[in-house]
């Protein structure tokens, strides 16, 4: 399914290469599984269907038109990472790994249409406009909230220290909710940052954020709920999140 795959990034050593680190050589993966991020998005007429190296965190995203089933594109072989609706029939892949930490904005025809120098848990607003929270995989912490803007460049928001993260939620005002480090942290369409709720506490299990009624956040930690009670409007009607905060699935809300 996936070909020969290969990444810069990705280095061997062995007697091939004289007991040199040298640039892997393309391979074939010799298991292949679903990704482990948002492996299976539908929108509008479109489908991305993510698979990976298991072995390797090498992957491709394969877009698939909904009626008929064929392939209409696939991404080159990169490191996996967390993904999007964008639109009707658009997505957000990103990759993070062996050096990359990017996201690509791809269009009903599979082409990649923007790229950015960061890689997160996205938002897309009703208009459109990506952001969230980033996830580098070092610490201490160089993240920062980030908006993708359409130039390609990108839009620091608010700094985040620790590392785990849960999935953020957005309400009508386009106002983030999510969860690192400890807090429950909002940032505004202004990039202001707010904590609502601060504790010590460095669970790395966690949920995604559920925006419910009435400004209620809900938050998986481990083996316990946290609910809150907040100032927060109801859920946005953008592509993503999804409707009544992704229970239902994740097709796009018409």
């Amino acid at each position: 399914m996936l070909g020969a795959v290969s990444f810069p990034g990705v280095v061997e050593m062995g007697d091939r290469t004289g007991w040199e680190i040298q640039p892997r050589r393309p391979w074939v993966p010799e298991e292949i599984g679903v990704d482990h991020w948002e492996p299976l998005l539908v929108s509008a007429d479109r489908i991305a269907a993510s698979f990976t190296d298991t072995r390797g965190g090498i992957g491709r995203t394969f877009f698939l038109d909904l009626d008929s089933g064929e392939t209409v594109s696939v991404t080159s072989p990169a490191p996996t990472g967390r993904k999007a609706i964008a639109g009707p029939g658009q997505f957000l892949i990103g990759s993070q790994g062996y050096g990359a930490f990017t996201t690509g904005r791809f269009g009903r025809d599979g082409a990649e249409t923007a790229r950015w120098a960061s890689h997160g848990a996205m938002l897309v607003d009703k208009n459109g406009s990506a952001s969230g929270p980033e996830l580098e995989n070092r610490l201490p912490s160089r993240s920062c909230f980030r908006r993708l803007a359409p130039d390609n460049s990108l839009v620091d928001g608010p700094a985040l220290t620790g590392y785990y993260t849960s999935y953020p939620a957005m309400d009508c005002e386009g106002t983030a909710v999510f969860w690192r480090d400890g807090k429950l942290l909002a940032v505004d369409t202004d990039l202001a940052g707010h904590e609502l709720f601060a504790m010590d506490d460095s669970r790395a299990v966690i949920g995604r954020a559920l925006l419910l009624d009435e400004g209620i956040v809900a938050i998986s930690l481990d083996n316990e709920v946290l609910v809150f009670r907040t100032p927060l409007g109801p859920l946005a009607e953008g592509p993503w999140p999804c409707g009544e905060a992704n229970l239902q699935g994740n097709p796009l809300l018409s």
